[in-house]
């Protein structure tokens, strides 16, 4: 590429010097035809002023000749050389175009090439006015020879040569070194893409380069990050998936074992039952995790105008056995006809995951459980506030309750309680919410409740 722009440089400027010099030589051309035109004209008057002294004539013309570095002729009516500064054309005739049409009472020059060297030719009539009329008595024809001017363009097209060197010598280091410095941090970018795709994740490209190429390095080095923290999560939830499963398979295992060791009574061989079911049952729980988990980013939304307060009604009619059965009091507040657009069944499955969360992490040392469902018309959005007096979370974890594989009471170290679940329902709640295009907060102090609040912009 650089050798393309090179060479299209090098023609543009070739055609440029050609253009130049063509101009210029043509101009120097007709500045030497004017300047020999009154020559011309001036040896005209002077032989014209001296007919009867030929001899002072002849001295004139030659010191005419002489300051023009041109031969002059001074033909007659007849096309006689009269006067030649050089004298060997004296008693000649001379009979080409420009003496023709000088006799004839028209100017007239012309370019020739003699011995490859150009010459320019003129004349002019010599006009007598005898008191009567106007008489043509003879010619003036003056040759230069252009050599000296040709010689000059040829000096400077040398100067322009060198020129043209020079400049493309330093154009094309300037712009190899700003094509490195362009191409630099590409082909860092490029060799931190190989470094990734060869499984390095993590690894950051650095450069301090700005503009656009600068937000596409630190787009990629962003990328990256998130990739090599996807990576370790990926690890760590292999690792502790396989753990959660080792156990359970390991139990079932040995009581198999027991239970083909010998003769057992039935009472024990329904025990171990028992226990193998649970354990199976606890299995179930881990694949159904798997399932969410896998899923949590392949929600895809079937968007219709719906009831905000029929679903969130329809969804405590579903969880308030659960939440009967655990003491815990649903209180519906304010449920207005709002429609809005959304995928009803993925809507239903977020207000329930928060809703089972209130229940499931409540404070059974409080007399009173409850939670507060509000939905609220504001003139440029719709508010819904789920609030719970349960178990709360402290300041320094709430950034994290929305991360898959973090449970409440990880967090809340101290408090000996044992709730089932793997920490994903409230990763899919902002999931959901992220993808209607909503937002969702939470405001939570330990031992008071949480309060969550979603956010749907009208």
């Amino acid at each position: 590429m650089l050798v393309i722009y090179s060479l299209i440089i090098i023609f543009a400027f070739l055609a440029f010097s050609i253009l130049m010099l063509n101009n210029y030589k043509n101009t120097q051309i007709r500045n030497t035809e004017i300047g020999l035109f009154q020559t011309a004209n001036i040896v005209a008057d002077t032989y014209k002023g001296n007919l009867e002294d030929i001899i002072f004539a002849r001295i004139m013309v030659k010191s005419y000749g002489k300051q023009a570095n041109s031969r002059i002729l001074v033909v007659n009516s007849n096309k006689e050389v009269l006067i030649d500064n050089y004298n060997s054309y004296i008693g000649k005739t001379i009979n080409n175009k420009e003496v023709k049409s000088s006799l004839e009472g028209k100017s007239k020059s012309g370019l020739y090439t003699i011995d490859d060297k150009e010459i320019l030719q003129l004349s002019v009539p010599i006009i007598l006015n005898d008191g009567i009329d106007n008489r043509i008595i003879g010619a003036v024809l003056i040759s230069s020879s252009l050599e000296p001017l040709n010689q000059d363009i040829e000096e400077l097209k040398g100067n322009i040569l060198k020129v043209a060197i020079s400049a493309l010598g330093i154009s094309l280091v300037l712009t190899i070194i700003a094509a490195n410095n362009m191409t630099k941090p590409l082909r860092g970018l490029s060799y931190g893409v190989k470094r990734v795709s060869l499984g390095d994740l993590g690894y950051e490209v650095k450069s301090k380069t700005k503009g656009e190429i600068g937000m596409l390095i630190q787009s990629f080095n962003n990328m990256s990050s998130r990739l090599s923290k996807i990576e370790k999560n990926r690890k760590t939830f292999i690792n502790s998936i396989s753990h959660e499963l080792k156990t359970p398979i390991t139990s079932m295992k040995v009581l198999i074992e027991s239970l083909s060791i010998g003769e057992n009574d039935i009472e024990i061989y329904k025990e171990y039952l028992v226990d193998i079911y649970g354990e199976v049952d606890r299995m179930e729980g881990l694949v159904n995790y798997l399932m969410n988990s896998i899923r949590l980013e392949d929600i895809i939304l079937n968007i219709k105008r719906e009831d905000l307060g029929a679903i969130l009604e329809d969804t405590v009619k579903l969880i308030e056995p659960y939440a009967g059965k655990n003491g815990v009091k649903i209180i519906l507040n304010n449920m207005n006809n709002i429609m809005i657009k959304c995928d009803k069944d993925r809507v239903k499955e977020a207000f329930f995951n928060i809703i089972d969360n209130a229940i499931k992490y409540r404070d059974k040392g409080k007399k009173n459980n409850y939670v507060l469902i509000t939905l609220e018309k504001l003139k440029d959005k719709t508010l819904i506030t789920i609030e719970d007096n349960g178990l709360g979370i402290d300041e320094e974890n709430l950034p994290n309750i929305f991360k898959g594989g973090f449970r409440v009471l990880d967090g809340n170290i101290g408090q000996d309680f044992n709730i089932e679940g793997y920490g994903i329902g409230l990763a899919i709640v902002k999931n959901i919410i992220d993808k209607h295009g909503w937002k969702i907060s939470v405001e939570s102090s330990l031992n008071e409740g949480s309060l969550f609040t979603i956010t749907i912009p009208l």
